[in-house]
């Protein structure tokens, strides 16, 4: 991964720096979602919408760093929801906001992020990147309502995918689509593959031995538990040939290459 960070370790620090100074008191909980921001992450929306620009030679631009950094806010405040509706104690190896002081403060701090994404991308001055957003944010908590509905019940694989897709690739979605109207790049083509690479990207995570004692703990089906092992490994194959074929017309350079690291590390 660190090889694969390496092609726009630049442009990914400029979104690190955005994260300096947003909260006007820098003590006590402030402080510790500060560091829960500025901890152990991979940004990957940033990186793959990093990769994909870079890849079609676009330049990165102030208003694509102001966008990215909005979706790393969003899913911030994302898991710090997502804490709450899990009972979670830790997340990237750390003690939540949730589990040291509540619900509460964390649904709290998740909205104030929220806030500030929503307020950086009205920088931007584009409604239809606004409303994308928007629709994203309305679209995750739709799903999460109806997964939180399905606990303790047998779901189908159709309602299994459409729930990583709207729970993670709709983000993925919203992102690379409006980095793409940014840099006059086909959108339907950015939207089609962020849908199929955010798919994947949850598939892959609910594979991992943390996320299925999460969901075990939460009576939610995996996706092993729906289809078994065997036909889910088919399933993140057909998904990593789909996402190669929507790649077929982007030039060959490094960073396409660094692309196709990424997709194959799921």
């Amino acid at each position: 991964m660190d090889n694969i960070r390496a092609l726009v370790l630049d442009e990914l620090s400029l979104i690190e720096k955005c994260f300096d100074n947003i909260f006007s008191v820098n003590n006590g909980i402030f402080a510790e979602l500060n560091d829960f921001l500025l901890g152990k992450s991979k940004r990957i929306r940033s990186l793959i919408c990093l990769l994909y620009l870079k890849a079609n030679n676009k330049i990165i631009t102030k208003d694509i760093i102001k966008l990215l950094f909005s979706t790393e806010l969003i899913h911030n405040a994302s898991l710090l929801h997502d804490d709450v509706i899990d009972n979670s104690e830790y997340r990237r190896g750390i003690p939540t906001l949730y589990s040291k002081y509540g619900s509460k403060v964390s649904v709290l701090s998740g909205d104030y992020l929220l806030s500030f994404a929503v307020e950086t991308l009205l920088e931007l001055g584009n409604t239809e990147i606004l409303k994308k957003f928007l629709n994203s944010t309305k679209i995750m908590s739709e799903t999460e309502i109806i997964q939180f509905n399905n606990r303790g019940r047998d779901i189908s694989l159709d309602l299994y995918l459409k729930t990583a897709e709207g729970k993670t690739a709709s983000l993925f979605r919203a992102c690379l689509a409006s980095v793409s109207l940014l840099a006059a790049l086909d959108i339907n083509q950015a939207e089609n593959f962020a849908l199929k690479f955010g798919t994947l990207f949850q598939v892959n995570n609910d594979m991992k031995e943390e996320s299925v004692k999460n969901d075990k703990e939460n009576h939610l089906n995996t996706v092993v538990d729906i289809i078994g092992i065997e036909k889910t490994l088919d399933l993140k194959d057909n998904y990593k040939e789909e996402l190669s074929n929507l790649l077929l017309n982007v030039p060959d350079n490094k960073y396409k290459t660094g692309i196709e690291d990424l997709i194959r590390l799921l």
